[in-house]
């Protein structure tokens, strides 16, 4: 009895992988499907739940799952009770909770790469805070009227872009536009 339940929740698990921590460019597999018999004995007892009806999924599904299955197969202890805490937190939503979490996975999968990476490193910062300075960070933010929070992030965007521009200009490039932005006159 055990067992079956492990087998039914690691399908579960393997499914939801797709949302959660699905690698960038895998999202959108447009390929051929995968025959059930084609999967590895890991991968099947992973997608158990899906045995039945395998057949019937649409191969860029099947791909996700195939890919999903073969993480959590070389997921360590300590990932596989992230995928697990997040498959909970996943089944507590609501439909459309899960639909807004659908939503803004596709939007974020449709950034460019160098964009997703720096909103990658955005949440790694966040999340390495301390506790209250997280909340007092939130706390701020929501207390900014809309028109400030639109101010913010477009300056965030102009200083990535200039950023970015920097990196792509030859040393003397970058010196030569240095010395242009000092000898501006200053508003």
């Amino acid at each position: 009895m055990m067992k079956h339940h492990n087998n039914k929740f690691i399908g579960m698990v393997a499914f939801l992988l797709a949302f959660w921590i699905a690698l960038p460019g895998s999202v959108r597999a447009q390929e051929a499907g995968v025959p059930w018999e084609q999967l590895s004995p890991t991968e099947q007892s992973a997608l158990k739940s899906f045995a039945g009806r395998w057949d019937q999924l649409p191969p860029a599904k099947q791909s996700r799952l195939k890919k999903g299955a073969q993480r959590w197969a070389k997921a360590t202890p300590q990932q596989r009770r992230l995928m697990k805490q997040r498959l909970k937190t996943w089944k507590q939503m609501s439909p459309d909770q899960r639909r807004n979490v659908r939503n803004k996975f596709d939007r974020f999968s449709k950034l460019p790469p160098e964009k997703r990476q720096q909103l990658r490193r955005a949440r790694k910062w966040f999340n390495h805070l301390p506790p209250e300075k997280k909340q007092q960070l939130k706390k701020r933010w929501q207390n900014l009227p809309p028109e400030k929070r639109q101010q913010f992030l477009k300056r965030q965007h102009r200083k990535h872009s200039m950023q970015r521009k920097l990196r792509n200009m030859t040393p003397q490039q970058r010196m030569q536009f240095q010395k242009k932005m000092r000898n501006r006159p200053t508003r």
